[in-house]
């Protein structure tokens, strides 16, 4: 991934820093007494970054929550089974969450959601939130009222379904962030039981993490201490979920504090929601008013906070744009703000000229494609379209960031190479190829998880390529990525993790 040395035989790490790329022998004259590592003429690569993930949360849902994906549950009666037997073994009173697969309503064979009558008949001794992804959930009864939405209006952005009585069904969309979060001792076991298998192994050196609370945050920091974490993060706490704009600009923190295994890289943000009812029916769920939002993103910019700003439609990147132009305006200044999932809504060409221009970084995750392909082609489909024109974006200068964006309902969607299969192949669960002209080449697949991600925080002088001066992380494949056909991507592995020098994984 270095453009003035694409490619070479080995590397020299010393003090946790790459200290020389070169040919094996010119390497081992230099190595006096260090460990070596012997690739075995296997393919290796930078450290894979994964631009957009929720590590905390992918761990306890994977740990402590119950995980129903469809397949192979293909039916609510059966998914009600499953909860059911979880119920008999949770001691009355404490909360019940599963997670189920992206639109759950259109896998099961009832074609619909659960009913909070129906989660009532499992259990009315356990609040229990049934998500179909992190933004559509299914609640019972104690759930609505342990979270106040049983007799209230819930907040900006948040969709209440109701029956025609106008007593909510249980279908609520953007409530993620009023469940009670797992406590440090969980979410210490959770990283404990899931780091490795779903990240180290994956060949995951970085992360650009979204914490959920202050627990996520501490038990990270505990583990790293402890040495039990060989993964360097990057944390971007949410605004105003876990502190407010003036709470974290009080503290003085700049983008970019911290140390080479944690750092703290800025604000961010829920412009829209998921933009859709829990049905799929499309909806505008914008969470500020537009001139509170600029002034927001006029206020960050202007402390040098970089800005993640989440958006699930295409007048919520609009409505961005504005945003940093009137920034831009007021305070003329470098930036590497980002529109997280803009890359995979974005669609008029207009749109695209604009956030080139105004240097905003576009995110992407191509395990989507694969996941939400087949529904997306659908001509029933009534969501905003969503058509990752990651070809188009590329040819045209944007920036693009590639991420898992992880909550841990697609545990295969973490994997690095998974989505660098996606983004070549765009296969999607069923065999079909999603808009196949907008297939980018391995090549810049990988930048998506290397290079471009360390671009996309600030880290481009410290990661994402093979190049002396920076940190020795490094993925060993099964395979050289761009030698095998196109399908047979999904295949490949991670061998080995090195992180600053040192094995951290080997298969």
């Amino acid at each position: 991934m270095d453009d003035s040395q694409p490619q070479a035989q080995a590397a020299l790490v010393r003090a946790g820093r790459i200290a020389l790329v070169a040919t094996t022998d010119e390497i081992l004259a230099e190595a006096n007494a260090a460990q070596i590592f012997d690739a075995a003429g296997r393919t290796v690569v930078p450290g894979f970054i994964d631009g957009h993930a929720h590590f905390e949360m992918t761990c306890c849902a994977l740990t402590h929550c119950l995980s129903l994906t469809t397949p192979p549950y293909d039916s609510l009666a059966a998914l009600a089974a499953a909860i059911a037997d979880r119920a008999g073994t949770t001691p009355p009173g404490e909360w019940i969450l599963v997670r189920c697969s992206f639109n759950l309503y259109a896998r099961v064979e009832e074609r619909r959601n659960f009913t909070r009558q129906e989660l009532d008949a499992i259990s009315d001794r356990h609040p229990i939130v049934v998500y179909s992804s992190l933004h559509i959930t299914m609640l019972n009864t104690p759930a609505l009222h342990a979270l106040d939405l049983l007799d209230s209006d819930p907040p900006k952005g948040i969709v209440l379904h109701r029956a025609e009585d106008g007593t909510p069904t249980g279908v609520v969309t953007e409530m993620w962030d009023m469940v009670p979060p797992f406590t440090h001792a969980q979410v210490t076991e959770a990283i404990r039981a899931q780091s490795v298998e779903h990240f180290t192994a994956n060949g995951i050196t970085t992360i650009h993490n979204l914490p959920y609370s202050a627990d996520d945050i501490l038990a990270v920091q505990d583990l790293q201490a402890a040495g039990e974490l060989p993964i360097r993060f990057r944390s971007y706490p949410h605004v105003p979920h876990q502190i407010d704009l003036d709470g974290l600009l009080a503290m003085g923190l700049r983008s970019g504090f911290g140390n080479d295994w944690f750092r703290f890289g800025g604000v961010k943000i829920f412009v829209d929601g998921v933009g859709h009812d829990g049905y799929g029916n499309c909806i505008y769920d914008l969470k500020w008013d537009e001139a509170e939002l600029i002034e927001f993103i006029c206020r960050a910019h202007a402390a040098r906070q970089q800005l993640w700003m989440h958006v699930c439609s295409q007048p919520a990147i609009r409505l961005i744009a504005n945003g940093i132009e009137e920034a831009l305006r007021r305070h003329p200044a470098p930036h590497r703000h980002r529109i997280e999932h803009s890359a995979d809504y974005l669609i008029d060409d207009a749109d695209i000229e604009r956030v080139r221009a105004l240097g905003i970084l576009t995110v992407t995750t191509p395990a989507f494609i694969r996941a939400q392909g087949d529904v997306l082609a659908r001509p029933d489909y009534t969501r905003w379209p969503r058509r990752f024109r990651l070809r188009t974006l590329i040819d045209r200068g944007v920036s693009i960031v590639g991420c898992s964006d992880t909550t841990g309902s697609i545990p295969d969607g973490i994997a690095p190479l998974h989505n660098i299969a996606c983004a070549v192949t765009r296969r999607t669960i069923s065999g079909n190829t999603y808009i196949p002209e907008e297939a980018v080449t391995v090549d810049e697949a990988l930048r998506m998880f290397t290079i471009w991600n360390a671009y996309g925080a600030f880290e481009d002088r410290d990661k994402g390529s093979i190049t002396p001066g920076k940190l020795g992380d490094f993925a060993v494949l099964s395979a050289d990525p761009r030698a095998v056909e196109p399908d047979a991507l999904f295949d490949l592995t991670v061998e080995a993790t090195i992180v600053g020098g040192s094995v951290v994984f080997e298969r």
